[in-house]
């Protein structure tokens, strides 16, 4: 499963905000603007949360924890007020009478809210960061690049690992079920009043005001709606996902603002299991293709094989979705998209890679369609 790490801020005592948190179930971003980067990729962060994800909050150096994401109604996620994907002012009077969660004149901030419970519990004291990243320091990738944004997404693996360091620091509180915060459902279930089929989170208001023509205006935008489309199985020319998340880490550990990120990320897993079997890179251009695209593309690949794959090509399939790809770029493929590897061993085994697909998209009616333009090798 994956996890989510949302910061809180720099409030005055941690634990009271944790403890409203924890009691009512239910945590909604404070979205401060309407710039299209963070709007739209808060959206992205949003629209990939699954029921059993983990969830965690920070704040002055410390993760507190630990609650998992349960589907109150259809889903686990939900906008606050029904047109909350569009990227519009609107104001208190505006939404007032069609919030799920009401905070008053700050509620037009309040753009999306997740539903969760203790998992087991919420505990009164958090785990310090520099104790957690010391605890299986090389399963933590996304934690060292928590910088300047309102959460990150975890991976299974890098959920775990905190997940256990706070099994393992709360020993005494899960024997004695003391030092635990209080949790209601009354808030969740007021939910139900709604009609909440008409809360549920996609990306096409957010689209409606975001293209010009069959193109999208911001990059973002595109992202939201490829995270969208896999968790929901709508591309089939790349198939099924179990973990979708975006701008993933993907270079050495140097300041965060060079930090290269992949802009789409997704795993698959055994049937039945957590094992990762294949991981997909995707890189996005809202406007036609250059042979850039096509290096940055491989130049991840190279480093997913590296890092999560242990040198199993075979485990990695790759995809450039964008406006186009012109004749000149498609031959630039078929000249750099080959990996020669070797597997296995007494005999190894000599192997080829070119698992790359080029897919354009286009804006039409509402959603994005996409069709394979990847050139016979």
């Amino acid at each position: 499963m994956a996890g989510y790490v949302f910061a809180i801020g720099k409030t005055p005592d941690p634990i009271d905000t944790i403890r409203t948190f924890a009691e009512r179930g239910i945590y909604s971003t404070y979205i401060n603007s309407l710039y299209p980067l963070s709007f739209e990729g808060t959206l992205a962060d949003y629209l990939s949360m699954r029921p059993g994800d983990n969830i965690y909050f920070f704040c002055k150096r410390k993760f507190y924890g630990i609650g998992e994401l349960v589907s109150v109604g259809p889903d686990c996620k939900y906008c606050n007020f029904p047109s909350a994907a569009k990227r519009e002012d609107v104001t208190y009077n505006d939404i007032q009478d069609d919030l799920l969660l009401d905070e008053g004149l700050k509620s037009p901030k309040y753009r999306w809210l997740c539903t969760f419970r203790g998992a087991p519990h919420f505990f009164e004291s958090g785990v310090d960061m520099d104790e957690v990243l010391t605890y299986k320091p090389q399963t933590f990738k996304m934690l060292r690049a928590f910088w300047k944004v309102s959460f990150i997404k975890l991976g299974d693996e890098e959920n775990q690992s905190l997940r256990e360091i706070f099994l393992l620091r709360h020993q005494e509180e899960l024997a004695t079920h003391t030092h635990v915060l209080p949790e209601n459902d009354t808030a969740k279930e007021s939910l139900l009043s709604k009609s909440l089929t008409d809360y549920i989170i996609t990306p096409h208001d957010m689209l409606s005001n975001c293209h010009e023509g069959d193109r999208v205006k911001h990059e973002m935008a595109l992202e939201a709606n490829v995270v969208y489309d896999l968790c929901q199985d709508r591309i089939p020319e790349l198939g099924h996902w179990d973990y979708v998340s975006h701008q993933v880490i993907a270079s050495p550990f140097k300041p965060v603002d060079y930090m290269d990120k992949i802009d789409v990320f997704a795993v698959r897993y055994l049937p039945g299991t957590s094992v990762p079997c294949k991981y997909l890179v995707v890189e996005l251009k809202k406007d036609i293709a250059d042979a850039d695209a096509i290096d940055q593309v491989l130049k991840y690949v190279d480093w997913v094989c590296k890092e999560y794959a242990y040198g199993d090509y075979s485990a990695i399939e790759a995809c450039i979705i964008t406006a186009g790809t012109p004749s000149i770029v498609q031959q630039h493929y078929l000249d750099v998209v080959q990996r020669n590897y070797a597997l296995g061993s007494h005999p190894i085994r000599n192997e080829q890679w070119n698992a790359l697909k080029l897919l354009r998209y286009s804006y039409q009616d509402g959603t994005i369609n996409y069709y394979d333009e990847t050139p016979e090798t």
